[in-house]
């Protein structure tokens, strides 16, 4: 199988920007852009605009990933049924690979993680109808469909989690919010590691079809993390633990009664306490051909460009 022609839906977003360059820089693929009609966002020189309604009909979707090789979602699950009819899309229009948008922060198919959130058990919906229409194609006898998916886990997002806050590390107040006793690694990849996992699938898709891949930049404990804000920073931070079992029944009450700010804290615990991909069977760094980041670095590199933006 050989992938050449590749769409991105989502190009404007966090994860889909960099996915964008990281496609434009291997200088492998043609690629194109699914825009919506009434998105006002500036698309980068180098892709070809594929523009769609609103609404993303089926129909139009089809019409539209016409003669594109690959598709990779890389926007949002906050409306599944967008996720399921992009994948129907692909299938009918005879797209080889599809990428949903699994990404961060831990793994969908973890009971803990879809017992707490809705988008997890989104996000395994999207992976289980990929995997019934991967088994059509295959079954078909006229070869009509060549559909294969590959889902890429990663982790939390490393350099945007640091930055936004989100992993609980405060780096203008240099104060640290650690579960339990901060001993238990996860794996966690930078945005630029999660554009190389999509281009590497994409470049291997004969041994990545019709599973997934989990991969990372490294696998650090928190208490590792913090010691490297220490060292970038120079200083001593302030650190509070926090019972890992109790913020997550706090935050899920939260939730069920409407906060729905709430949703990003149960992500940090879950990416945080179950994310050691080193572990799984599915761990493909050596199959993609990358190796772990200098956490050092990384962290270095966030605290320099925090300071110089703030």
């Amino acid at each position: 199988m050989s992938i050449k022609n590749v769409c991105l839906v989502g190009a404007s977003g966090n994860v889909g920007s960099i996915i964008t360059q990281g496609l434009l820089a291997s200088s492998s693929f043609t690629v194109s852009i699914l825009r919506r009609t009434n998105s006002s966002s500036a698309s980068p020189t180098g892709v070809r605009e594929i523009p769609v309604s609103p609404a993303l009909s089926l129909e139009e979707l089809t019409a539209a990933l016409k003669g594109q090789d690959a598709v990779v979602a890389a926007f949002p699950l906050k409306d599944v049924s967008e996720h399921l009819r992009l994948v129907e899309a692909a299938y009918n229009a005879g797209v080889r690979r599809y990428i949903p948008a699994d990404y961060g922060s831990c793994d969908a198919a973890s009971p803990q993680a879809q017992h707490h959130l809705k988008l997890y058990r989104d996000k395994t919906a999207v992976r289980v109808r990929c995997e019934e229409l991967a088994k059509m194609a295959a079954q078909d006898a006229t070869g009509s469909s060549p559909f294969t998916w590959t889902s890429i886990i990663c982790g939390h997002f490393f350099d945007y989690g640091l930055r936004s806050g989100l992993l609980h590390f405060n780096i203008d107040e240099e104060k640290a919010q650690i579960l339990d006793a901060g001993d238990v690694k996860a794996s966690a990849s930078t945005l630029t590691r999660v554009a190389e996992g999509v281009v590497r699938v994409l470049q291997r898709p004969d041994v990545t079809k019709n599973r997934a891949v989990y991969i990372q930049s490294f696998c650090p404990t928190q208490l590792e993390i913090l010691a490297s804000l220490e060292r970038a920073t120079g200083r001593k931070w302030h650190t509070q633990h926090l019972d890992s079992n109790a913020f997550l029944q706090r935050e899920s009450k939260k939730l069920a009664g409407g906060d729905h700010e709430a949703t990003e804290e149960i992500v940090f615990v879950l990416g945080t306490v179950d994310a050691d991909w080193t572990r799984k069977e599915e761990f493909a760094m050596e199959l993609l051909g990358l190796e772990d980041e200098d956490l050092d670095k990384v962290v270095a590199r966030v605290v320099t460009d925090h300071k110089v933006k703030a």
